[in-house]
């Protein structure tokens, strides 16, 4: 449906009808579908999850989701997306980019680590287990060099102040940082030695001081 609207010269333009309601029932079903695929990664994992039953929770028809996200892959993408937004990613770049003192940078790194892998480890978790799964694959790949241009600002600041241990270049500094961020080493703290996240935070920190400083 389209409308017509005048433009300056009294001559008629037209443009898209935009419907408020009907923009507010698409958010609602996007968001009813996001949430019934979290709870169904949680229950039976990525693979063990179809687009079926995560519309039939979401009690939505099959096409809809596809409509909406085009495949789980971009489910899991769009939910990882939100939990980097509510594990406060915007604040904590902000928050490390202000830290002048290198060991304090590199705690507000560890912390904001920890905040975003606690907050969505489940997701995590359902995308490591698709390991079979190559659009899955690539969106861990995404992830992984997302993480090391983020490194990369932090480390670029360190050695211009001169902050990095003597010998150590920018390249290397930058391969032990992205090691040791590693989700496998979150998972392995929390899951496999039942470290809590408080744990698991201070030994990173002390561990990327030692390693980079």
């Amino acid at each position: 449906m389209q409308v017509t609207a005048s433009d300056k010269t009294g001559q008629g333009t037209k443009r898209p009808y935009r419907s408020p309601v009907r923009e507010q029932l698409a958010v609602d079903t996007r968001q009813r579908i996001a949430a019934a695929a979290k709870d169904l990664f949680t229950e039976h994992g990525f693979s063990g999850t179809t687009v079926a039953s995560i519309a039939a929770r979401a009690g939505v028809a099959t096409p809809t989701v596809y409509a909406t996200f085009g495949s789980k892959r971009a489910i899991v993408g769009a939910l990882l997306a939100q939990m980097e937004d509510d594990a406060g990613n915007a604040e904590w770049v902000k928050r490390i980019a202000q830290e002048t003192d290198p060991h304090a940078k590199l705690e507000a790194f560890a912390m904001w680590t920890t905040a975003l892998f606690s907050s969505s480890k489940v997701l995590i978790q359902a995308a490591n287990g698709a390991t079979a799964d190559p659009a899955m694959a690539t969106l861990r790949e995404q992830g992984n060099r997302h993480r090391r241009e983020g490194l990369r600002a932090i480390i670029a600041v360190l050695s211009q102040g001169d902050a990095l241990s003597g010998g150590l270049s920018e390249e290397r500094a930058l391969d032990r940082a992205w090691m040791l961020t590693g989700i496998e080493l979150y998972l392995s703290a929390t899951d496999g030695c039942g470290w809590t996240n408080a744990q698991y935070q201070e030994w990173l920190t002390a561990l990327l001081q030692q390693q980079l400083l």
